[in-house]
């Protein structure tokens, strides 16, 4: 059975599997009011593009997928709750500036603008990753949440050479330190090099749920150049990928089908 609505999508909901994909970041989708209430200037960079297509083949092969398709600037479903309007993108619900820490509206959103969109647009997402873990864990005694990212290059730390890849189990506490190596192991096979827990140790979405009895979690972020086109990325909306080197990105994650088939 599949679900839609405006603000996201399930596949596969009752697929025989403990295991549930979540595309928190990938949604590109902005209301009209937000829309309106945008600076001419403003850039809402560093979604995670295209992630739903590069990952098709795991819905495709039948494992329960939840895509969000609403942009994070509108709510972020994988940060804790706030209304501080001085948090930046790292800890905010509700972006008042981009990852770029350039202002997105001309008057400051208010508490009220902000609790509204987080009504909207933060918890039905949050509830329905709930809904899908709680049958998992009911059905089979145990889930695994794989949370799907993608970046550009390492925030705040430009000196640091970045990894293709980077898992994220808040070193070692929302999944055991075995699976972690077990998907690092995979990934290397497969030629990417893996950084673990720096400088993604994983969102909200990870730790809150990793942290739960009953739940495996772990975050993979991919780079950018990865999958996108072979370049540098800056402030910037991207609409369209190069095919080959995607395709090739494709052929290269195609294990985790398999990876995940094992886990029960």
């Amino acid at each position: 059975m599949n679900d839609q609505n405006a603000t996201y999508t399930v596949l596969n909901q009752d697929h025989d599997s403990p295991v549930v994909i979540s595309l928190p970041h990938s949604g590109t989708w902005l209301p009209e009011s937000m829309k309106q209430a945008l600076l001419p200037t403003a850039v809402l960079a560093n979604t995670d593009w295209f992630l739903p297509e590069l990952y098709r083949f795991l819905p495709a092969t039948g494992f329960t997928t939840l895509i969000n398709h609403v942009n994070r600037y509108v709510a972020d479903p994988n940060r804790a709750v706030t209304y501080d309007p001085h948090h930046d993108y790292r800890s905010a619900t509700i972006y008042q500036r981009n990852t770029f820490d350039h202002p997105l509206y001309a008057t400051p959103l208010t508490t009220a603008q902000m609790q509204q969109r987080v009504r909207m647009f933060y918890w039905p997402y949050r509830h329905q990753l709930s809904r899908l873990l709680d049958q998992k864990k009911a059905k089979f005694g145990h889930a695994y949440l794989i949370d799907l990212h993608s970046f550009a290059q390492y925030p705040y730390y430009p000196g640091v050479k970045s990894k293709t890849i980077v898992l994220g189990n808040d070193h070692d506490k929302t999944s055991s330190k075995v699976f972690r190596q077990a998907l690092t192991n995979r990934l290397i096979d497969q030629g990417w090099t893996v950084e673990n827990n720096f400088p993604f140790r994983g969102g909200d979405i990870t730790r809150y749920y990793g942290h739960q009895q009953g739940i495996t979690a772990i975050q993979i972020e991919l780079r950018y150049d990865q999958y996108i086109a072979h370049r540098t990325f800056g402030e910037e909306v991207l609409t369209q990928y190069q095919p080959d080197i995607f395709r090739q990105a494709q052929r290269r994650l195609a294990f985790l089908t398999d990876f995940l088939n094992r886990l029960d």
